[in-house]
């Protein structure tokens, strides 16, 4: 008789050798902004690293890695890595929409915004390959719950980025700046569509997981392959 055991699919080997390319584009991408922002003038580093978009590329490099190693080596994924896909990928998305945002908003003003190879790749590239690579991975079983965590760390952030904004007069965004935004109003106005789209974004990723076109990728790409045992000569 046929035995089932938990063999890695060669689907999974891709998605596994995927995310260790997503990882390095994330890296090159990474590398890439650092060299055109300090090139474009006085810049500290430490702001550089302030952007949610750069901190968020860092988590899903992280995140990709992980994933790629258990890809190569388990079944399926767990549960908890599961959840922190949607979560990074959720603050992938959000940073891309942000930034699509920024580019029609200038170029409605007649403010050009130049989008260099590797703001493409932090901005749309990289998050539309976590979207694809949640949309037809096997495994996730994230439950509604999840929504509960999604602000954690933009909350955290945000903390950061109004104190730190406070005493080096600069912040990543236009939205944070009170010398830009009127207090509390129009600030407490923008913090509550940022929660809308981030809240919004993840209740996107879970409820897809759990329609049925991609239950049923997820069922063909992780049923393990069944494994004969050797066969015995008749009458033994």
């Amino acid at each position: 008789m046929a035995r089932l055991v938990g063999t890695v699919t060669p689907v999974r080997r891709v998605f596994g050798v995927a995310r260790m390319v997503a990882a390095v584009c994330g890296v090159v991408a990474l590398v890439g902004e650092v060299n055109f922002t300090i090139g474009t003038g006085p810049f500290a580093i430490a702001n550089f690293f302030s952007y949610f978009t750069v901190q968020s590329m860092i988590v899903a490099v992280v995140v990709f890695l992980i994933g790629a190693r258990n890809s190569l080596r388990e079944p399926e994924d767990p549960l908890w890595l599961d959840v922190v896909r949607a979560l990074s990928t959720t603050y992938l998305i959000v940073s891309g929409i942000v930034f699509a945002v920024i580019l029609v908003e200038g170029t409605l003003r007649g403010i050009p915004v130049w989008s260099p190879w590797s703001s493409q790749l932090l901005h749309f590239w990289i998050p539309g390959f976590a979207l694809l690579d949640w949309l037809t991975a096997p495994g996730r079983d994230v439950p509604w719950t999840t929504l509960r965590w999604v602000m954690v760390y933009p909350a955290i952030w945000v903390v950061y980025t109004m104190i730190r904004g406070a005493g080096v007069y600069w912040y990543p965004y236009f939205f944070l700046d009170p010398a830009v935004v009127a207090f509390p109003w129009e600030f407490l106005l923008f913090l509550g569509v940022i929660v809308a789209i981030f809240t919004g974004v993840l209740a996107l990723l879970v409820g897809a997981a759990r329609l049925t076109v991609f239950e049923r990728v997820r069922e063909r790409f992780s049923r393990p392959r069944p494994v004969r045992g050797p066969r015995t000569a008749r009458g033994s």
